[in-house]
């Protein structure tokens, strides 16, 4: 796209300023990720998610004309538009699949996004046998930086939105007309709040039970994070005296692992802003990696069907890393998975600059490495919202730690497009691992407990 650009906007162009479309469409998507919850609420499961997956799909087949004229115009349609219909569906057919398998909700939550980071699996090969059939190589070298000029390549560029775009909307309604939420039991459907709370299993000897008159809306939290509720929220608890030991074997445990909290008492904890900056770190690594790994590889790789195959590859990792890093999450816990998580990138981003003596072997191994790890932030922040504020208002909640994206997205643009050209390859990569091992050192001291005395 870059190389089209080039050719048809702005000829000094480079693979630096097109990170801002891939940042636009986290910025998009980090902003409206939460609205999705809100009309959820209106519309429903299957008419929100089709709305944001159209949305989304749309852009994409907008770009074949603003491709031909305009890199802003790109930026709106390729990046905004489809950011924000991305960020509307995005969380709902996660909060279903917990719904089902309540019990292992960072496994079901990896699942779907796996599929979310696993299609450019298929589009990645699909996109470049369509657009470059020949496997001809970049042609132009500016400033160290390959780039195609070739029309027989060019010429096919804008015909790829208009393709991928239809079989994005063709596949998304198949996708809706085949979700559905599990049934509610006949309590839950109590139109009063404090009638629900009787009957819900949530409601355990050990359990603090949060009613807001204003909102009617009830939450049950933790031990650990309830004084802290209690003193920011203004909230009127109703606390049930321990029982006996007895009962514990009653408490459902999914119930026991969460703290079902409302959008308000969210923005007051201080467990959300750890979260909320844990993931802004995390995601300076995932823009760089996602927008330049290709371009970092062209310095020393001619092959631009090697470069095919392994970002394929990468996607691949990509969707698998989310499985896993999910399952390992329900294993043991957020915390500890994501200690790992940031670990294992800390280390391969300090040394993927080593990379280019290795050679394409070594390249190869390093870009699915760093997909599969990348990719568990998708599923573990995500566990981490469920777990420790509940799965009610999972879609708002959520989304309110995804607007991180937001901030982290045009700051990573702006890191990419302005040093890159003065610290280089390897300043950059060291800046990222920096970033990581922070997130690290905030997921240390990030500690939630449940009702049984386990560490989130």
């Amino acid at each position: 796209m870059t190389s089209y650009l080039r050719h048809s906007t702005r000829a000094d162009l480079t693979y630096s300023d097109s990170v801002w479309i891939y940042a636009c469409t986290l910025i998009g998507h980090g902003l409206s990720m939460f609205l999705g919850g809100f009309i959820y609420r209106r519309l429903g499961l299957r008419p929100t998610v089709l709305l944001g997956s159209w949305t989304m799909s749309a852009g994409v087949m907008l770009t074949f004309f603003t491709v031909k004229h305009s890199f802003l115009g790109v930026v709106v349609t390729y990046g905004v538009v489809c950011g924000l219909g991305v960020g509307v569906a995005y969380s709902l057919p996660m909060s279903c699949a917990m719904k089902w398998l309540p019990e292992r909700k960072g496994l079901a939550g990896g699942l779907v996004v796996a599929g979310f980071g696993g299609g450019g699996f298929i589009f990645n090969l699909v996109q470049t046998a369509f657009i470059n059939p020949s496997n001809l190589s970049a042609d132009l070298t500016v400033n160290n930086e390959k780039y195609f000029t070739q029309p027989k390549v060019l010429e096919r560029v804008p015909w790829v939105f208009v393709l991928t775009g239809g079989l994005y909307a063709v596949m998304q309604l198949v996708g809706v007309l085949l979700m559905t939420e599990p049934p509610q039991d006949s309590s839950d459907n109590s139109p009063d709040p404090r009638a629900r709370a009787r009957h819900d299993p949530e409601t355990s000897p050990t359990a603090n039970r949060v009613v807001n008159d204003e909102t009617s809306l009830v939450s049950t939290t933790h031990p650990s994070i309830y004084a802290e509720i209690k003193a920011n929220a203004g909230v009127v608890s109703n606390a049930r005296p321990a029982a006996d030991s007895g009962a514990d074997e009653c408490i459902n445990d999914v119930n026991e692992s969460s703290a079902d909290l409302t959008p308000g008492q969210v923005l007051r904890s201080r467990h959300f802003y750890i979260l909320w900056t844990c993931f802004l770190l995390n995601g300076q690594g995932v823009v760089f990696v996602l927008t330049l790994y290709k371009d970092y590889g062209q310095t020393f790789i001619k092959d631009d069907m090697f470069l095919a195959v392994t970002g394929a590859f990468a996607a691949l990792f990509n969707c698998l890393g989310r499985l896993f890093w999910g399952f390992i999450g329900d294993r043991f816990s957020y915390n500890t998975a994501m200690a790992c998580l940031c670990s294992i990138s800390t280390g391969v981003l300090i040394t993927f600059h080593a990379t280019s003596l290795g050679g394409m072997a070594v390249y190869f191994i390093y870009v699915c490495v760093m997909f599969g790890t990348l990719a568990g932030n998708f599923a573990l922040f995500s566990l981490a919202g469920t777990a420790v504020f509940g799965q009610t208002h999972y879609p708002i909640n959520y989304g309110f730690v995804f607007t991180s994206q937001a901030i982290s997205a045009p700051v990573g643009a702006i890191l990419a497009s302005q040093l890159k050209t003065l610290i280089g390859w390897f300043g950059m990569f060291g800046l990222m691992a920096v970033c990581s091992f922070v997130s690290f050192l905030l997921t240390v001291i990030f500690k939630v407990e449940t009702v049984r005395g386990e560490r989130v």
